[in-house]
């Protein structure tokens, strides 16, 4: 009898973490969805909902050692996160006519669980992603407390105790902050709704078309990878999820074809990345700019068209002058779809009717949830009707209970993240600290615009290099973005200056976390393949000094200068390509591609004569190498072979 019962205690603790899972994870999509639709709860209480309620979803997801927990009964450690992140989440919503009081006083209740709910963020961010977060937000705590014992070089009179709790945990600066509001009112809709479009037929739909467009040319493995990946990552925005849902498909086709396991995995992780820069979603990034800067989402969409089409056509150029050079050969015709089996009413026909509806009700003029919202209605509606049967729109509906599970799943990320990085941002504001850091750039910046710039590059890719894109996004712009603006830098351009360097930190070494999982997936060395996809990235590296000096590539200006510097854009990242992959009609010469990266960034610098000087270069030395037979100076080209990593 007691032998039964001990068995039956550790499976009655796996089915309340599994059914806890199941029935959180429902609540909080039906939550976020509804209001989308119906209009948020008062910001207190709306962001205390969308923290608690990932934080406890956390909870049951990782255990303390960061593991993933759903197959272990729920423990009492666990349960008693639980408990609290509930109970800390039920005081502000059930305190908010109180705390919006003109008598408002904390209470010791207050300020108890005010420790005890940042607490449990911190460990539900080090749960999830790792110790970064966790330890920014400690820092911040010391400084601001600690102020009058630092030293004098960064002392302040520092923060009372009470007060910094009452800022954290009943308050919109603290855990429930600005970018909390955006992730509960925003961002959690589009995270829904790329779950929804990616599982009813989305994912395949972008593979198909992008086999479609690119198997049959040079590279065509590569170039399928970098397509999917662009239409993939704009709508999952986030690379690691890019590189693990494609790369399963792509990496492999790659290596059957015969290319390089390192190649397979660069290319995969550069074209991941790229994603969170392609509109029509863009990733959470660009929701919180649209936010930090007042304007409509729409305006940062368009502004990131042309940027994210000379990143890809660059990827695109690298990838193959890189192919022509090492002979990687075309998708087999045998594996590619038939036209008539992609573009199906029942197949696609879903997936393109709510994309289209979802840019087309923000073209309109509607709220960017109410948008997603709809567009998830209308992708569930259609998916439903293409049933061919009763026994598949069982399985339809069975597909789509699993597919809110993981929306809300995929809500703990970044919910839990950005409360985490909040903790930091309220410390940074309350003590004064950005202003500050932005006093010391502008000091630089007053000699030297260029070096101001550096200086923002650094911070944002070091951040970049250990947080996600949008914390590592949302720090940086707090500390730099400001800096840059009162320099002369228009604020929409100086914080896509930041946003883009914020994401290409996920290639460079030594903290590039979408080159490790596409290396693992390659079964191949980290390092080589983070250099390699480095130098099929390198454009990235320029086009953020792009929107600086040629703020018409941000759709700002005439049309006619928008036109003239895109064309001149796109044909010096074209030329870049092939410059770093050695390789133009046949192989190029050191001398040769010196001068064909001269041409390239002449044709993306500031003012006419530098375009024109660019273009007459790149057609003086493309006519020379052209005339060139492929055998002259094998010395040279033996010299210019590099090691393919």
């Amino acid at each position: 009898m007691t032998r039964d019962a001990d068995t039956d205690t550790p499976r009655a603790a796996l089915r309340v973490r599994r059914g806890g899972i199941v029935a959180l994870s429902g609540v909080m999509v039906a939550f976020h969805l509804y209001t989308g639709a119906f209009g948020a709860f008062p910001d207190l209480i709306q962001r205390a909902a969308h923290v608690g309620g990932t934080l406890m979803l956390a909870f049951l997801l990782f255990g303390a050692d960061r593991d993933s927990a759903r197959e272990r009964p729920l423990g009492v450690l666990d349960g008693l996160l639980i408990l609290g992140a509930a109970l800390g989440t039920a005081h502000v919503i059930l305190s908010y006519d109180r705390v919006m009081g003109f008598t408002f006083r904390m209470t010791e209740a207050d300020f108890i669980l005010a420790i005890v709910t940042t607490a449990l963020v911190l460990e539900g961010c080090r749960r999830v992603i790792g110790l970064t977060i966790p330890l920014l937000g400690l820092a911040g705590l010391a400084y601001a407390l600690l102020g009058p014992h630092l030293p004098q070089a960064v002392a302040h009179r520092g923060l009372d105790p009470r007060l910094a709790a009452e800022v954290l945990y009943l308050s919109n600066r603290g855990l429930y902050g600005m970018v909390t509001g955006i992730s509960a009112n925003v961002i959690a809709l589009f995270v829904i709704y790329g779950v929804f479009l990616l599982r009813t037929g989305g994912g395949q739909t972008f593979m198909d078309i992008a086999m479609r467009i690119g198997g049959r040319s040079t590279g065509g493995g590569a170039k399928v990878a970098t397509i999917s990946s662009a239409m993939f990552g704009s709508v999952s925005g986030s690379a690691a999820a890019n590189v693990a849902t494609t790369g399963a498909f792509t990496i492999p086709l790659m290596t059957r074809l015969g290319y390089r396991p390192a190649f397979a995995a660069a290319v995969e992780a550069v074209a991941s990345t790229g994603g969170q820069i392609m509109p029509p979603i863009m990733g959470a990034g660009a929701f919180i700019m649209a936010e930090l800067l007042g304007v409509p989402y729409l305006t940062i969409m368009a502004a990131g068209l042309i940027p994210a089409i000379l990143y890809f056509a660059g990827c695109l150029a690298g990838i193959h002058f890189e192919s022509r050079r090492l002979g990687y050969r075309p998708v087999n015709p045998a594996e590619m779809p038939r036209l008539s089996d992609t573009l199906t009413l029942r197949g696609a026909g879903p997936v393109l009717a709510s994309l289209v509806a979802l840019i087309g009700l923000m073209v309109q003029g509607y709220s960017p949830a109410l948008a997603a919202f709809w567009a998830v209605v209308l992708l569930v509606g259609f998916y439903l009707l293409a049933a061919t049967s009763v026994a598949d729109l069982r399985d339809k509906l069975s597909g789509l209970g699993r597919t809110v599970v993981e929306a809300g799943v995929g809500l703990v990320a970044i919910a839990v993240l950005i409360a985490g990085a909040q903790i930091l941002l309220a410390m940074i504001s309350t003590t004064g600290l950005g202003v500050s850091f932005t006093s010391a750039i502008i000091t630089l910046g007053e000699a030297n615009l260029m070096v101001s710039l550096l200086l923002a590059m650094l911070v944002a890719m070091l951040l970049g290099t250990g947080l996600p894109t949008a914390a590592a996004y949302l720090l940086a712009a707090a500390v730099v973005a400001p800096a840059l603006v009162r320099l002369g830098v228009e604020p929409l351009n100086a914080h896509f200056f930041i946003f883009y360097f914020s994401i290409i930190a996920g290639l460079t070494p030594p903290l590039c976390a979408t080159v490790f999982i596409a290396a693992t997936m390659a079964r191949t060395d980290w390092l080589p393949t983070s250099l390699l996809a480095v130098r099929l990235a390198l454009v990235a590296f320029l086009i953020p000094f792009i929107f600086v000096f040629h703020p018409e590539i941000l759709m700002s200006g005439h049309p006619a200068a928008i036109g003239f510097y895109a064309g001149t854009g796109l044909l010096g990242v074209v030329v870049i390509g092939a410059a770093m992959a050695g390789f133009l009609f046949h192989p190029l010469t050191w001398p040769e591609r010196l001068l064909l990266i001269a041409a390239a960034l002449l044709l993306i610098a500031p003012g006419l004569a530098a375009a024109a000087t660019g273009a007459a270069l790149l057609v003086l030395t493309s006519i020379r190498h052209w005339r060139r037979r492929p055998g002259e100076e094998a010395e040279n080209h033996q010299g210019n072979t590099h090691v393919e990593s």
